[in-house]
């Protein structure tokens, strides 16, 4: 049998070669779907498995943080912690945003984290390849190594600076946007920031209304601006 079929493959070698590289660019095409799938999934629960949580407890007819936005009140952890069965509870925010570093622009996921203890509290990075967890209340990130960045740069969120302290790898969003990791303060104020036009008409339309602006209230309108 081997001898016939090297017989034929002598005859017909042209016939054998196209069938080999036909076979062999089908089996390439399989297995580089199975590959681009199973990242793609894979990809998709890196964000759950690094939180280490759980239960989400998100706003109320919401679908929770991935898919849409959800918004709760800063102190509801408190009220989770003293649910029965409850070990832990924390906060942490999530904003896709352009993060600057010098003159580019990287889109990324930043990622506010509670102070805590690395491992214990949910959210923050399970393990770094390079420089340090977060150790101050502000303007330190640990970063993907996706995003490009190196230790010591210097990024632009918002309106202010972060040095970077700590790079982690295959942390990224359920997008594909790698983290950026920064204190929970810091976040919220850089989701709920807005720019000094946006405050200017905002004032400028308060001042308009007559309900807060009474001649007769002094002060009013004072306070409802702070």
């Amino acid at each position: 049998m081997i001898s016939l079929a090297g017989r034929d493959i002598l005859y017909a070698w042209g016939k054998f070669v196209f069938t080999g590289v036909g076979l062999g660019l089908l089996i390439g095409v399989t297995l580089v779907m199975a590959g681009v799938y199973r990242g793609m999934v894979d990809d998709g629960r890196v964000l759950l498995d690094n939180s280490g949580a759980d239960l989400w407890v998100v706003q109320k007819d919401t679908l929770g943080p991935y898919a849409e936005s959800s918004s709760v009140n800063d102190d509801l952890y408190r009220a989770i912690l003293a649910m029965p069965g409850v070990a832990q509870a924390a906060n942490v925010t999530y904003l896709t945003m352009q993060v600057r570093e010098g003159a580019r622009d990287v889109r990324s996921m930043v990622v506010g984290i509670a102070p805590g203890t690395p491992g214990l509290t949910p959210g923050w990075p399970p393990y770094l390849v390079a420089g340090r967890q977060l150790t101050r209340g502000h303007y330190e990130a640990v970063a993907d190594i996706a995003t490009g960045f190196r230790l010591g740069d210097k990024l632009t969120i918002r309106r202010n600076q972060y040095t970077v302290v700590g790079l982690t790898r295959r942390m990224v969003s359920s997008s594909g946007d790698p983290m950026v990791f920064i204190p929970l303060k810091d976040a919220q104020e850089a989701q709920f920031l807005k720019d000094n036009d946006a405050i200017w008409q905002s004032r400028r339309a308060t001042s308009a209304n007559p309900a807060l602006n009474r001649p007769g209230v002094p002060g009013l309108l004072e306070a409802v601006i702070a």
